[in-house]
């Protein structure tokens, strides 16, 4: 009976042992069933990022390159402010120090040391000091041959370019371009002759001249050398000569006058050329250039010009 029993009991319990093995295998497949859902959703949900990852390295790599241009562009931009920078100070620091090697210091000491003294040369050449003079004589004189002596540093960049733009133009050397400090240099230490060597010292000297005399002695030292024909040289001598007066303004013989100057001043494109001695017309025309320059810089008024323009030349008596 006991085995019938035990026999039975086993029998009872296998549809048990069944559903509970049918129930885990559910399970199984479920959870295996939910394992697959979510590795698919994953590796869509990958698939849909790449794009998005390469988008975003597309754009940083984009962006990266962009920056790398701007600094190369700031870079370039940065160097090529110091090149233009640098390039004339030291050109310019160059050339005065190569003007020291065609300057005899010596003579030009003396000569200096003359001006300042207002001593007679050797061959009687009469010096006079600016400050001695009326002001509108070396108004003259900068209206005519270089205006912004006051502003350059014994070279006029400006004026160069225009002299060679005109000459182009004109297909001949019709502008000089050279300062005063220059025509200075040329006639203490150089040559006349028309050559680059001697152009390209003229400006050394005149750049070293500037960086070591003030305006006001080179403008003294220029009124005292240049050539206004006839054999005289210095505006002193030359006011005595062609009107019998004197460029000091106290001082018992008579000071020439802004028409008188402006004549004079007139005689250094050719001095021999625009003599009034040998050409009284043309002397006249050559120096209503200057007066009505001098106007056109503001620096004589209308009715001082209209006076000069009106008065009659009165020359010595030769």
């Amino acid at each position: 009976m006991e085995e019938r029993s035990s026999t039975i009991n086993t029998i009872n319990n296998v549809p048990c042992r069944k559903l509970k093995l049918n129930d885990e295998a559910q399970t199984t497949a479920k959870v295996i069933s939910h394992n697959k859902s979510s590795r698919a959703v994953l590796q869509t949900e990958q698939k849909a990022c790449i794009p998005h990852v390469r988008i975003n390295s597309a754009s940083s790599s984009a962006q990266l390159s962009t920056a790398n241009k701007r600094s190369a562009w700031k870079y370039s931009t940065i160097v090529a402010v110091c090149v233009a920078l640098l390039v004339p100070i030291l050109t310019w620091t160059g050339l005065i120090a190569a003007g020291s090697q065609w300057i005899d210091k010596a003579k030009l000491d003396m000569f200096y040391e003359q001006v300042q003294q207002q001593v007679a040369l050797p061959n009687g050449q009469p010096l006079v000091r600016p400050d001695e003079m009326p002001s509108y004589i070396g108004a003259a004189l900068l209206a005519i041959e270089d205006h912004r002596f006051y502003l350059h540093p014994g070279v006029d960049p400006v004026g160069m370019v225009r002299s060679l733009w005109v000459d182009v133009i004109k297909q001949s050397k019709v502008q000089g371009g050279s300062t005063i400090t220059m025509q200075l240099s040329r006639n203490l230490f150089l040559s006349h002759e028309k050559k680059f060597v001697r152009k390209f010292k003229e400006v050394a000297i005149a750049l070293n001249l500037d960086w070591n005399y003030s305006k006001q002695d080179l403008l003294g030292m220029y009124l005292n050398k240049v050539y206004f024909g006839h054999g005289k040289y210095g505006i002193e001598a030359a006011a005595n000569y062609y009107f019998a007066k004197t460029t000091r303004s106290l001082n018992n013989v008579p000071t020439i006058d802004l028409a008188e100057s402006a004549l004079l001043v007139g005689l250094l494109k050719a001095p021999e050329h625009y003599s009034p001695f040998k050409n009284l017309q043309r002397a006249q025309q050559r120096q209503q250039v200057v007066l009505y320059r001098m106007y056109d810089l503001g620096w004589i008024t209308k009715n001082e010009l209209q006076t000069a323009l009106h008065k009659p030349v009165i020359l010595a008596k030769r």
